[in-house]
């Protein structure tokens, strides 16, 4: 390739100029020599940049144009003509150290610059560790937000070799979520605030006298008067949440390119009736962020239009609606109607929402395995909580011969509890066995594998509970084939709670969501067919099990028409699509699942949009703080890239990754990061698709915390107030 760049032969360095001019050290913004601006461009096949004396150089600002500085000059071998100058202009060195963080590309794109001077061409600027980019039409010239990226995303700032002696004024980082040195006084008041916020403590238990001894008995005076009252916490909380409120639009707008709810409703001890939304998305360097966007009161019924117009002032609020992607909800007949709603709402804002209605609707995994046990137990009849109550009450005239084996587990359960005198003779049985004397946990109807546990912790006290039942003639003994019965049914329940607790991590599970329906509908078939682990089990287990593959075969028909299940499986580079073209190989649905989803893919994420389609040059950029040898390796050998054609066909094409498991709940995400430059097109699908939650478990924790927040002295706290106190706890 020919090129223009001229000799070296006569072209000797000024090291005095390089040091403007001094033999000693001096601060460079004391000393301004004048230096040419006038430069030999290079002209070669490949676009370039057209450097003139009006262009912007990566080193200048928004607010000056600055001449090149001398060193980078030199070392680019640009032929220096005299200057026309009247007046030299400072390098910019508080801004030199970021544009090593960037590649900068050249494209051939018309625009204007502020100095309405049209350009040829612009300069496509990204980031080498994610797949941020601005150009120079869109900055004009500054920098700031290139700053900005590299220190909320990569927590990267300036140097400390750039001292205040280097940049004049503070930049944007320097005031921007920079946390202030605090005085004491000021120091402690903020602890105060996220003591009670993270306690859950009482506004009142400021104004405690011997809250307040605590302090006064210290030798620190100052500290005392800094207490302040119940009402200047709430108001200085409420300003906090304001502020915060802010940082979360700021992060949202900054991290978050699609981002997937997942919600649910509570009705706390206090009869306020509360929507929790949680938002869950990746940042450009796959970084799993799950931040509660929203605890507020449904004033009205749980219609679906409310919880619909509930969801869509979040979304107006924090900017999102053209960002939602999918809800995880429970499998509540309102939800669907709500998703409908909201998606015609949706519809109204933004010609094109991502958001699809009940394509785009998640049905909790974790709520439909429990509602596949309770119809196994109902087979089973089991019986309820209630009716345990009930019969409990009046013991003497029931006749418990009749009832199951689990059932009169549950009975024992309640019974020991509700009397002292009980509780203290289970305890003295379990003394003189010298064995555990924890109670048997009664199960709970709304509570997720609490029957598996009150099992679990029955079966682990057969001694204790037939020794306790033999000093006891209120209830019947359990026979041998009692507890066969027992140990059955807890074999089967066992499955179910693993899988739970898995769709529970704190952590995506998405792309398993499909596997483990697959291990679900096995799991019920092999019982109903007395087949595998459960050759051995009762008839009737058998039949109840085949009552749980009637109610899977209800939701499995729900996720078989939601494309986001099969997307987000094919994301997986461990299953790919081949786990589909092994299940459903029959009639030749596996292959058109994929050949579905891999169009899908190729017309949501165009080559295009991702990646320009042209050979681009990467300016070698010199960043003061690089190493010397890496600088001339960039100089010897220039970074050039040309790409080839689609990322998603060659994903498609090539072998699944044969990985063995290693327990690290992040290595999808580690994976899809460090090919986020090689596949921009399928990093960019993985980015929206692998944070969707498959269950909305993290909504229950929420609104488990919510009612520790409602305490016996905090029975009237308002609904406002609960949402500030929720929304500061999640960030503080």
């Amino acid at each position: 390739m020919a090129s223009s760049r001229p000799q070296r032969t006569n072209t000797q360095l000024d090291y005095l100029a390089l040091n403007y001019g001094y033999e000693d050290n001096v601060p460079i913004e004391d000393q301004y020599p004048d230096y040419p601006t006038q430069t030999t461009l290079f002209s070669d096949t490949l676009d370039t940049i057209q450097t003139t004396p009006d262009s912007i150089l990566p080193s200048e600002s928004a607010s000056q144009t600055i001449l090149p500085d001398p060193d980078t000059s030199s070392c680019l071998s640009i032929v220096s003509q005299p200057s026309t100058r009247k007046r030299p202009r400072k390098t910019a060195l508080s801004t030199q150290w970021l544009w090593g963080h960037f590649d900068i590309i050249s494209i051939k794109r018309p625009w204007t610059t502020r100095a309405k001077k049209p350009m040829d061409t612009d300069r496509l600027i990204q980031c080498k560790k994610c797949n941020w980019e601005t150009s120079d039409s869109v900055r004009s010239g500054s920098s700031k937000n290139m700053e900005l990226h590299l220190y909320t995303q990569h927590t990267l700032s300036a140097p400390s070799s750039l001292s205040s002696d280097l940049i004049n004024q503070p930049s944007i980082v320097d005031s921007f979520n920079i946390k202030p040195k605090l005085s004491v006084v000021a120091q402690f008041q903020e602890n105060i605030l996220r003591w009670v916020v993270k306690e859950k403590m009482a506004f009142t238990t400021i104004e405690s006298p011997s809250f307040r001894q605590i302090f006064m008995d210290l030798p620190y005076p100052e500290l005392d008067a800094a207490l302040f009252s119940r009402t200047t916490v709430k108001r200085r909380l409420e300003a906090e949440f304001q502020h915060q409120r802010t940082q979360l639009k700021i992060e949202l707008a900054s991290t978050c390119k699609s981002i997937a709810l997942s919600l649910d409703i509570w009705t706390s001890s206090n009869n306020i009736s509360i929507i929790g939304i949680i938002g869950h998305w990746f940042t450009p360097d796959f970084l799993y962020k799950e931040r509660v966007l929203e605890f507020i009161e449904l004033r009205e019924t749980h219609s679906a239009e409310n919880i619909a117009y509930a969801v869509f002032d979040m979304l107006q609020e924090l900017n999102l609606e053209e960002k939602l992607l999918t809800i995880t909800g429970d499998n509540a007949s309102n939800n669907e109607s709500m998703v409908l709603i909201l998606h015609d709402l949706l519809k109204a804002q933004c010609p094109e929402p991502q958001f699809l209605g009940l394509d785009s609707y998640i049905r909790c995994l974790a709520h439909i395995l429990n509602l596949i046990v309770k119809d196994i137990l109902r087979a089973l009849r089991s019986g309820t909580v209630h009716e345990a109550s009930e019969i409990c009450n009046h013991l003497n005239d029931q006749d418990l011969s009749s009832e199951t084996a689990l059932s009169r587990l549950r009975i024992l359960a309640i019974w020991i509890s509700r009397s002292n005198q009980r509780r203290a003779s289970w305890k003295s049985v379990c003394a003189l066995m010298k064995l555990s004397d924890r109670y048997i946990p009664c199960d709970v109807d709304t509570r997720w594998n609490s029957t598996f546990l009150m099992l679990d912790t029955a079966l682990g006290a057969k001694p204790q509970i037939n020794r306790y039942l033999e000093l006891q003639t209120e209830l019947p003994q359990f026979t041998r084939q009692d507890w066969y019965r027992l140990s059955q049914v807890h074999q089967v329940l066992k499955r179910f709670h693993n899988l739970t607790l898995f769709v529970s991590q704190k952590h995506p599970q998405m792309s398993m969501a499909i596997p483990i329906y697959y291990e679900l509908h096995d799991l019920l078939n092999q019982g109903a067919e007395k087949q595998g682990l459960f050759a051995d089990i009762d008839d009737d287990i058998a039949v109840a099990m085949y009552r749980g593959l009637v109610k899977y075969q209800k939701y499995y028909a729900f996720m078989d028409e939601t494309d986001a299940y099969y997307t987000a499986l094919i994301l997986d580079p461990r299953i790919k699509g081949d786990l589909l073209l092994r299940e459903l190989s029959g009639d030749g649905a596996g292959q058109m699942i994929v050949d579905s989803i891999r169009e899908n893919m190729h017309q949501k994420y165009h080559y295009e949009s991702v990646n320009e389609d042209f050979i681009v040059s990467v300016d070698p950029i010199l960043d003061i703080h690089d190493d010397p040898e890496v600088r001339m390796l960039r100089r010897l050998a220039p970074i050039a890239r040309k790409v080839a054609g689609s990322d998603i066909d060659e994903y498609f094409t090539t072998p699944r990754v044969d990985i063995k498991p290693s327990g690290d709940r992040e290595w999808l995400a580690k994976w899809w990061r460090d090919r986020r430059d090689s596949m921009p097109q399928m990093a960019a699908a993985a980015r929206d698709y692998l944070a969707i939650p498959a269950s909305e478990v993290s909504v229950e924790r929420l609104f488990s915390a919510g009612r520790d927040l409602i305490k016996v002295r905090r029975t009237s706290l308002r609904a406002d107030t609960m949402r500030i106190l929720m929304l500061m706890d999640d960030v503080m």
